[in-house]
């Protein structure tokens, strides 16, 4: 598992309170340099400045998921596990495109009268893991979180 920045941060939070705990009083921005040598680095910027070089640029957007990563959730309102095969941005910063595999197939159907087996879709999603139309409308069709 990779370590972000946002992670250094709360290291370096509980750092603080820990020696707050015992009467030494530092500043945040201290306990963010003092992570940064615990971890091998010059200075907060050089560690934060690593954390960013070691991302994707799909990762740096924020993107709900990545390629490979398990996802869990619903499809038309069945429960729906699988994995995303796919992953790029569309034309709009905060909307992605996602092709999800699902094991086992999902019920794609909302009819009550048939059923309809989808192994694979393909749908634009919100940083929130929500199907989207590219105006940014919620569609309902997919809510989708990391498994």
């Amino acid at each position: 598992m990779t370590t972000t920045s946002s992670d250094y941060k709360s290291h370096a939070k509980r750092l603080r309170d820990a020696l707050a705990a015992d009467g030494i009083t530092v500043s945040h921005g201290k306990a963010l340099e003092l992570v940064a040598r615990q971890n091998g680095a010059r200075d907060w910027n050089t560690l934060a400045a690593q954390d960013t070089a070691t991302k994707s640029p799909i990762e740096r957007s924020g993107a709900p998921f990545s390629v490979g990563e398990p996802v869990e959730g619903t499809f038309n309102g069945n429960p729906a596990h699988g994995r995303v095969i796919g992953l790029s941005e569309t034309i709009k910063p905060e909307l992605w495109r996602v092709t999800v595999k699902f094991d086992p197939p999902v019920d794609a159907s909302t009819s009550q009268n048939f059923s309809v087996k989808r192994n694979r879709v393909e749908m634009v999603v919100g940083a929130d893991g929500r199907s989207r139309r590219l105006t940014g409308t919620e569609t309902g069709v997919m809510a989708l979180k990391r498994a």
